[in-house]
């Protein structure tokens, strides 16, 4: 960020750039958020970062805001948190694996803590929810001229379905399946079926269209989300 901008940043001035950069933030699958790292305020958040931070999604992210602040939903990440946030002054990035309240089920996330050139301010990353998201693999399924049913299997086997699974949920023959695959595999020019999924997950990532949050973040302050 330029002197110039982050000075606007500071002083809470609109700018165009930083309003075309807000709008390209949000449409990465990757949730992105800025905090103030001695106090935790929450001063901006992408849309896939909001979604996480919701209510109801916080077991999910281990993450939450309540008033106005970032914090962890267990006690016992705070510290870890605190240290990570306290680095990024000294230039170091840091790992945080957090769990969701009482270590719900499936409630895993990584999140990157990274120092900012805007003195006092910190970048938090949160990792990917899944390997390939629905919206890439719907635009690879269309660009690669893939048919409706064979873009379904290609969505399943990029959830870590196998065949007789998709077979399964479709109600058809396992061979039925894996005569999609090999013409899914022709069309777009992959070896194997390893390799299509390779190719899949290293696509450019796009966020779901979250137009509610997306008008919500377009405001200087943040939602308040409290952690369920």
């Amino acid at each position: 960020m330029a002197q110039s901008e982050t000075a606007n940043f500071m002083q809470g001035e609109p700018t165009l750039e930083l309003s075309l950069l807000r709008m390209a933030l949000n449409q990465v699958d990757y949730g992105l958020a800025v905090v103030a790292i001695d106090s935790r305020q929450l001063l901006f958040a992408n849309a896939p970062a909001a979604a996480a931070l919701q209510q109801g999604n916080a077991q999910k992210s281990g993450l939450c805001v309540e008033e106005g602040c970032l914090r962890p939903c267990r006690h016992a990440d705070m510290e870890p948190l605190h240290l990570a946030l306290q680095n990024t002054k000294v230039g170091q990035r840091g790992l945080l694996k957090f769990m969701g309240r009482e270590g719900a089920a499936g409630a895993d996330c990584s999140v990157a803590v990274m120092p900012l050139s805007a003195p006092g301010y910190a970048l938090l990353a949160f990792s990917k929810q899944q390997m390939c998201d629905a919206t890439t693999v719907t635009l690879f399924a269309r660009e690669r001229g893939l048919t409706g049913a064979e873009g379904q299997v290609l969505a399943q086997l990029c959830k870590g379905l196998r065949p007789q699974q998709i077979a399964t949920s479709h109600g058809v023959q396992v061979s039925t399946v894996r005569t999609q695959l090999r013409s899914i595999r022709h069309k777009t020019a992959s070896d194997s079926v390893r390799a299509l999924v390779h190719k899949v997950s290293i696509l450019p990532p796009l966020a779901l269209h979250l137009p509610e949050l997306i008008e919500t973040l377009k405001t200087p302050s943040q939602p308040q989300v409290s952690c369920v």
